[in-house]
Order: C-alpha cells, then sequence, then structure tokens
C-alpha cells in the first residue's frame, strides 16, 4: 500500500450525469450487493501522478463500486493540538462521490509528534486518544449529513460508513511495536468509541491481516481475540495472500472458526487480494502469488467468480482488488506489479486483468 495520499484534482459532475435511460427490457439480475466488488486507491493515483478524474470514471465503467484509500493523519495533522486538514480527503471523497462510488477509508500512519521514538510510517501513536480524536473527526465529516456534504450540496452524496482502522499490524512495517495485539486493542478500543459516538449505524472494521506475516491472518486474529478485542469490531478483514483461489476459502474458514471457539462470528471483508504479473523479475522470492499478465487476469476471473459464489456461505460482504495502478517499476517488490492498470512512460496502461475484473463485476453486478 502506498504510504502518502497527495492532493487530488477533481471535478464533480452534475446529479443528470447519473440520469439512466428508460428502457423496455428487464434490468439483468444483481447478484452481489452495492459495493462488494472494489480497489484500492494508492501510488500514481494518489501521489499525484495522473489525473484523478478519468481513473475514477474507468473504475465506475469498470464495475467498481468501492475504493479503498488511506486516509493519512500525519498529513491532516501534522502538528500536536493543530486543527485537522481535510483537503486531500476532500478531494478524494468528492472525486469518488462524483462517479457514485462508495470509500473504504484505511486510517493509519501517526504523526511525528505523537509517537515515541522513531517515527515510522508503522510506528503506534503513544496515546491512541489522539488517534481517535482524528478517527471521531473523519466521521463526523463523512457521515450522512455530515459537514462536508453539505458543503458541497452539488454532490451526489455517498456517506462513509465503514471505518478501518489502521492496517495490517501483524506486520513490523505497519506496526513497529511486536507483538502488537495488546497495543492495536488499546487503539482499536478508543477508535470503537470515537466512531460510535460519531455515528452510532458506523461499521467498524478490523485492521485487514494478512497472511504475508510471521503470524497468518487467522492467527493474528486469535491474538486480537485473546487480548481483549472481542466485541471491539463489527467486521473482520483479512488480507489472503496466496498462489490458489482455493487457499483464500481457507483462510476464510479459518478465521472464523476462530471467531466460533471466542464467542461469535462476524461478517468478513476481504480489504486486500490480489496476484502479482512480475513474472518473477522482482526478488521477492517468498511470493507465490506472482505470475504472468495472462495468469494475472485468470485469477482475477477466477477469485471474484469463486469469491461471489461463496458469499453468503461465508458471509463475505466485500472483495478489493490490490491495486488499480501500478507505478512504473523494474525488478522491485511483488507489489509493484499488482495493479489491474500500470503505468509506463508516463502513461496509464490497462492490462488483461482490468478486462477479466470488469467483465465478472459488471455481469455479477446485473451491468
Amino acid at each position: 500500500m502506498g504510504p502518502v495520499l497527495r492532493r487530488i484534482a477533481v471535478v464533480a459532475l452534475a446529479a443528470s450525469a447519473f440520469a439512466v435511460p428508460a428502457t423496455a427490457h428487464a434490468a439483468p439480475h444483481r447478484q452481489v450487493p452495492k459495493g462488494f466488488f472494489g480497489v484500492m486507491a494508492d501510488g500514481p493515483l494518489t501521489d499525484g501522478l495522473v489525473a484523478a478524474p478519468p481513473e475514477f470514471a474507468r473504475m465506475q465503467s469498470s464495475g467498481v463500486e468501492s475504493v479503498r484509500v488511506v486516509f493519512d493523519w500525519s498529513r491532516a495533522q501534522p502538528f500536536a493540538g493543530g486543527p485537522f486538514d481535510f483537503s486531500e480527503s476532500d478531494a478524494f471523497v468528492a472525486g469518488a462521490a462524483a462517479r457514485g462510488l462508495r470509500v473504504l477509508p484505511v486510517v493509519l500512519h501517526a504523526p511525528a509528534w505523537a509517537v515515541d521514538g522513531d517515527p515510522q510510517y508503522g510506528t503506534p501513536p503513544r496515546d491512541p486518544a489522539d488517534y481517535a480524536a482524528y478517527v471521531g473527526a473523519l466521521v463526523r465529516r463523512y457521515r450522512p449529513g455530515g459537514a462536508f456534504w453539505v458543503a458541497n450540496p452539488q454532490l451526489r452524496a455517498v456517506p462513509i460508513r465503514v471505518w478501518q482502522v489502521w492496517n495490517e499490524p501483524n506486520v513490523p512495517f505497519y506496526w513497529s511495536q511486536q507483538p502488537f495485539a495488546a497495543g492495536y486493542v488499546r487503539l482499536l478500543k478508543a477508535a470503537r468509541a470515537a466512531i460510535r459516538a460519531a455515528d452510532r449505524k458506523a461499521t467498524v472494521l478490523l485492521a485487514g491481516m494478512t497472511n504475508g506475516a510471521s503470524s497468518p491472518s487467522w492467527e493474528a486474529l486469535r491474538l486480537i481475540l485473546r487480548a481483549g478485542g472481542r466485541g471491539q469490531f463489527d467486521a473482520v478483514a483479512l488480507h489472503p495472500y496466496t498462489s490458489k483461489v482455493s487457499n483464500i476459502l481457507r483462510t476464510v474458514r479459518y478465521a472464523r472458526a476462530e471467531m466460533r471457539r471466542r464467542g461469535g462470528i462476524k461478517p468478513v471483508w476481504l480489504t486486500e487480494i490480489s496476484w502479482s504479473s512480475s513474472n518473477r523479475r522482482t526478488t521477492d522470492r517468498f511470493a507465490t502469488w506472482d505470475t504472468t499478465e495472462r495468469d494475472q487476469a485468470r485469477m482475477v476471473r477466477s477469485a471474484l467468480t469463486t469469491l461471489a459464489s461463496e458469499r453468503r456461505a461465508l458471509n463475505i460482504r466485500q472483495v478489493t482488488w490490490y491495486t488499480w495502478l501500478s507505478p512504473q517499476v523494474d525488478r522491485s517488490k511483488w507489489f509493484d506489479y499488482a495493479g489491474l492498470s500500470r503505468m509506463r512512460d508516463g502513461r496509464v496502461v490497462r492490462k488483461p486483468a482490468l478486462k477479466a475484473y470488469a467483465n465478472v463485476a459488471r455481469r455479477l453486478a446485473g451491468r
């Protein structure tokens, strides 16, 4: 996930742009709930290297209905006690709303003033209340009837109702103080209280637990539950990176078994799934989800179709592909080849994976 969300220039579209012409033909049957298929926005899209409005338009036409993005606390409040700067999150939310896209924020990256010691990207805040104050302010701004929508009546409101508390704390890059569970649960409790106070119907989403760590996602969930996390979230998030689609289902089942043993099963959000198309051109030899562009498209098709068919049985509420747009790279990390599109010589190149994604997402959404 790209660490920086820079300012994005967006153009709000008139409400008439969403008008659907009347037709005598019956609409195709929607097989997944609204927002089920999503993508991650980071890298060139959020770093300002490409214009955002055309990418939002391409997302919409490709069947994307939700966009996961980092709301970067360190950029919104660089000074202790200072006011929150919502300009970056406002720009992203406006651009997504102009295309009817739901935004799924993952809130992380503590500013230097809020941490002890080295202010790395994944250093947790010393006082969870500081983080909770930022999260609460975000919820009040983007909830139904929130200040952002009141100030922008020209937009069709797409309020944010799901808030993801941090990202992959079972990885040292995102949570530098390991073991992570006790500290993360303290942060989660403070964030939940702030979210509930601002929007009692909002969904508190657990940080995405990844398989690419010393403790796989279901074991990380077990540690959170043991540390007192039960009852502090409404849905579990998993990042089941693996070579086979069947192993994604196995990961979900293992996580559900952990929840069952400890008091009740919550819905599951797959807030990152992906296969890289580097074709072994990276140094990440551990990444068994590394393949060719052609096979990446095949895995997109297989994964989205399978997860949609199993969503009721496993209570899967949403699936996010990591990522929408990859940077131009040369023998970099596996995730720099994960995009449905990629950069080449300053322009966006659409990969076979995007066509595969669009074919499945549009069909299952009744489009």
